[in-house]
C-alpha cells in the first residue's frame, strides 16, 4: 500500500513540474505587452513648472541619466561606481542655453527616509558633487514656489 503512495505522489510532482515547465514556456512565447507612462509624478510635473517659469533663461531637463552628467576616471573602482550610477538619474537638471548644467535638483519624497533609498542617494550625491556639479535636494512636501526658486538662482 505504501509503495502505491509514494509512486502516486512520484507521479503528482513529475505531473507538476512539468506543467510548471510548460506553463514557462508558453509564457516566454507570449508577446510582451508594452504600454505607454507618464515620464514625471504629478509633484514632478509641478515642480518643472515651476523650475520652467522661474528660470525661463535656462533649459530645464527631467530624468537625466547620472551617466549623462558625471564621467568616471578609469581605475581600479571606475566598473564598481558605473554601476552604482547607470541607472541612477537626476530628478531636474537646470542648464544655461549652451546645456552646461548649473545644478542638479532632487525632488525627495517620504520614500527617501529608507535606509536603501539613503544609500542610493549619498551615492548619486558622492558622484554629483565629486564632478562638481550643485546639487539641491527639496523635499516634495515643501516645494519651493515660482519666487523662492527665482531667488535661490539669483543667489
Amino acid at each position: 500500500m505504501s509503495l502505491l503512495v509514494l509512486i502516486l505522489v512520484a507521479l503528482f510532482v513529475v505531473i507538476a513540474i512539468a506543467k510548471l515547465k510548460r506553463d514557462k514556456v508558453e509564457a516566454l512565447q507570449r508577446p510582451l505587452r508594452f504600454f505607454g507612462k507618464v515620464p514625471l509624478t504629478r509633484t514632478e510635473q509641478l515642480l518643472f513648472h515651476r523650475l520652467a517659469q522661474a528660470l525661463p533663461d535656462c533649459v530645464v531637463l527631467a530624468q537625466v541619466q547620472i551617466s549623462q552628467l558625471v564621467g568616471i576616471e578609469k581605475g581600479p573602482h571606475w566598473q564598481g561606481w558605473f554601476n552604482k550610477i547607470s541607472r541612477k538619474s537626476a530628478d531636474f537638471v537646470v542648464c544655461l542655453k549652451d546645456f552646461t548644467v548649473v545644478c542638479v535638483i532632487e525632488l525627495d519624497d517620504r520614500s527617501h527616509e529608507r535606509d536603501d533609498r539613503k544609500r542610493s542617494d549619498d551615492d548619486k550625491d558622492t558622484a554629483l558633487t565629486g564632478a562638481g556639479i550643485k546639487l539641491l535636494r527639496w523635499k516634495a512636501v515643501d516645494m519651493p514656489d515660482v519666487d523662492t526658486i527665482r531667488k535661490t538662482f539669483l543667489e
